[in-house]
């Protein structure tokens, strides 16, 4: 008796389960949809692109032309975004090319015809995946093939490496994959324009990788080498979280295996947009939803404020003009070299918040003092230099630190002219010019002003009093303090309303995308190395990008035409002018 073989898939008698279930799945591509799909990719112009990568790539012209071109290919990974909550799925993508589309889109995408059956399926699958890794290959920033190394092989590969050329690859990555992201706002970048003040909001969120993560004492690396492990501490943990007289961190909340994507996301702080009226009163509705702008895909971790460098220079050559730009501690923390003189010099104006060994006394200059992001006159009372400290560490109320935080507005230096063309600006002495905001026995000018100017307290030193105090105003040089230094003081209700607004933008959209195209999950993309990751989360954030926008135009009114939609806000937005950084005030007095 002899035992029956089991065939091979794709030479089965009978027809495969998942063929059936694709079957089951399958929708014809219509030629609206189809000729949308088109226009999305065209527009993002990424195909010119890669051609032109790939043939710098190639070692001779020798070779038999691919059966999916790219033009196909991306049309087809847009349709299939389309229908699953943005994720890609290459079988889907096959199915789609070989039998969703009409006659007449097949002959324009020169595609062949392939049988409705396994062995049509399988020959339809491995052109696609053929397809798709020719094009991340030409973008990969890894010289790392994606599969399980041992730790030697890595290093070595790692080493032989050209950098030069990984960091073109890294640079053709960042282009194509925002290029995906311009093409989901394009058709409404009028109206982001109008709507927009130039405001956004620059954070970082993980990704997990469908393959394991292996410990880094193991002999050989992840079957996706180019992840690594996420730890929710790390950077973010402020030193007040230690618990007191341990020195050691708190355990980890949270360890994942996959990658960070540094977003950019839009966020809205002004009632006058850049390019419009300002909107009604009482009204929230006119301000545009969170969108992402930019994004760079990365080790966890890994040189944060260069990433989002990256992504915010990637949005100044698309031609968005900046504004102000909230960032989480991981970030003001970084070398100036590294973050703050670029933000500067992209022509944002950050919106920071401080760990608590960064309050109180941060520099100084001429004798004026750098105060939680403020300079300040050098005759400052020390109960105000130290109030935010000294709310956190339990030794005054709310009430106390409010009524400091507003004390301590009138020693403040203020601007006398705006910056010049080098980023330097010149600052007044408080006691300056025909409005100061303190008596100073230095400045004659300011007594006699009025008794509700606080008097300044001059500490007598062998060296006379410093520069500041000595001259009416003061030249500070753009990198004077620049790590430290904003424009808005910390604390008070107009830096309340910019911090937080922005950031709470930044966390709902990531909120948002997991939920809706869950991002975060590890099986909507299930391909590994970080150049086919990006691709995919590429798809997915244009994804949410173009809900988001749908949803709210679908809220304003065109023309003589009512709006379709209610708008969805039902927050009520708490008064600025309450919050402490232990909270709002309990009661507030109606004048405070």
């Amino acid at each position: 008796m002899t035992t029956a073989r089991t065939p091979r898939p794709g030479h089965c008698a009978g027809t495969p389960t998942w063929l059936k279930q694709l079957r089951e799945r399958r929708q014809s591509v219509r030629a609206a949809e189809f000729t949308r799909a088109r226009q999305f990719v065209d527009r993002s112009g990424i195909i010119p692109l890669l051609h032109h990568a790939q043939q710098r790539a190639r070692k001779s012209p020798a070779g038999r032309t691919r059966t999916i071109s790219l033009h196909a290919l991306f049309i087809a990974m847009t349709l299939d975004s389309w229908r699953n909550q943005g994720r890609v799925v290459l079988a889907e993508v096959a199915d789609i090319l070989a039998q969703q589309l009409t006659p007449a889109t097949r002959a324009q995408l020169a595609l062949p015809a392939w049988p409705d059956d396994a062995a049509g399926f399988e020959a339809a699958y491995l052109a696609v995946r053929r397809a798709f890794h020719a094009a991340e290959a030409v973008m990969d920033p890894s010289p790392l093939p994606k599969h399980r190394l041992t730790r030697a092989a890595a290093l070595r590969m790692e080493q032989e490496a050209d950098p030069e050329g990984l960091a073109a690859r890294r640079r053709l990555l960042v282009e194509i994959t925002n290029r995906l992201l311009e093409a989901s706002l394009a058709p409404a970048r009028p109206v982001i324009e109008e709507f927009w003040d130039g405001s956004a909001a620059v954070d970082a969120t993980p990704i997990r990788t469908f393959s394991r993560g292996v410990s880094t004492t193991a002999p050989h690396t992840s079957t996706d080498p180019d992840a690594a492990f996420y730890v929710r501490e790390g950077n973010h943990r402020d030193p007040a979280d230690t618990p007191t007289g341990t020195g050691k961190p708190k355990k980890a909340k949270r360890i994942l295996y996959g990658y960070e994507a540094t977003l950019v996301v839009t966020g809205a702080t002004s009632t006058t947009p850049r390019g419009g009226t300002p909107p009604p009163t009482h009204t929230d509705d006119l301000r545009l939803p969170a969108l992402t702008l930019a994004f760079t895909l990365h080790k966890p971790g890994h040189d944060p404020a260069g990433n989002a460098v990256t992504a915010l220079r990637n949005i100044a050559r698309r031609g968005y003009q900046p504004g102000w730009l909230a960032a989480d501690r991981a970030y003001n923390a970084a070398k100036p070299e590294d973050f703050h003189i670029p933000v500067r010099d992209l022509g944002y104006k950050p919106v920071w918040d401080y760990r608590t060994d960064q309050l109180g006394i941060q520099e100084s200059h001429a004798g004026a003092l750098l105060i939680d992001g403020t300079w300040y006159c050098p005759s400052l009372p020390e109960p105000l230099i130290t109030t935010t400290a000294d709310l956190l560490a339990k030794k005054i109320d709310q009430a106390t630190w409010h009524t400091r935080i507003h004390a301590r507005a009138a020693y403040r230096l203020r601007p006398k002219a705006a910056p010049d063309q080098r980023g330097a600006r010149r600052m007044l002495c408080p006691a300056a010019g025909t409005h100061p905001t303190v008596a100073c026995p230095l400045k004659a000018r300011s007594l006699g002003k009025g008794h509700h100017l606080p008097v300044v307290d001059i500490t007598p030193t062998p060296a006379g009093p410093p520069e500041i105090c000595r001259k009416q105003s003061l030249t500070f040089a753009r990198d004077t303090g620049i790590r430290y230094w904003q424009e808005l003081d910390h604390g008070l209700a107009p830096w309340v309303h910019h911090y937080f607004r922005l950031r709470n933008r930044v966390e709902h959209f990531n909120a948002y995308a997991k939920d809706h195209e869950a991002i975060e999950r590890s099986r909507t993309r299930r391909i590994r190395g970080i150049a086919a990751q990006s691709l995919l989360l590429a798809f997915q954030l244009a994804h949410a990008n173009h809900r988001k926008l749908a949803s709210w135009l679908d809220t304003l009114q065109t023309g003589d035409l009512p709006a379709r939609r209610r708008s969805s806000n039902r927050h009520t937005l708490k008064n600025p002018h309450h919050w402490t950084p232990n909270g709002y005030l309990p009661n507030p007095s109606p004048e405070s």
